[in-house]
């Protein structure tokens, strides 16, 4: 609420100052996603989740491998890779579920059907993508047939999440 100056020029005023405040808003929201002022973490908003950098070196070792792998490939990976960040964020949701995917099995399957769902069609377009992937997933919930119980369901949110960091920062 502004407050009203009787003076003949309170008009100019409060508009000068509508427009003062707008411009600093919009400063705001053009540079403040890239300020990085209070902690060192990488957190970004992608689909109401927060995409974290992993702290786990490991964890950390197998992003990298999926970053390098966009950023070795197509030119389209800035767009490519923001769907799949998009993708990975929604599947990490999916798999908080707790009744819906039961097995590490499961897991596999409802990943690679959710990306043929896309139909990004980028087979061939990113190489070491599907390797690096698959080995971040394997690294976290390995390769056998298990049930998702508590411990293993958080890893495969996180694996996910993680995968989901990796990929925007392969679209940039």
């Amino acid at each position: 609420m502004l407050i009203k100056n009787k003076g003949k020029n309170s008009g100019e005023v409060n508009k000068s100052l509508i427009v003062v405040v707008a411009l600093v808003l919009i400063g705001v929201g053009i540079v403040g996603p890239k300020l990085d002022i209070f902690n060192n973490e990488t957190v970004i908003v992608n689909n109401g989740v927060e995409l974290i950098k992993p702290s786990d070196p490991e964890l950390l070792k197998h992003c990298e491998e999926v970053t390098k792998a966009l950023r070795n490939g197509s030119g389209d990976r800035t767009t490519d890779a923001k769907r799949l960040s998009n993708l990975y964020t929604d599947l990490s949701t999916l798999y908080g579920l707790d009744e819906t995917i039961k097995t590490t099995e499961e897991v596999r399957n409802a990943n690679s059907l959710a990306g043929a769902m896309l139909r990004m069609n980028i087979g061939g377009l990113y190489p070491n993508l599907t390797k690096a992937c698959t080995d971040l997933v394997a690294s976290q919930i390995g390769t056998k047939r298990i049930p998702l119980d508590g411990e293993i369901r958080k890893k495969t949110i996180n694996a996910f999440k993680a995968l989901a960091w990796a990929c925007n920062e392969g679209s940039k």
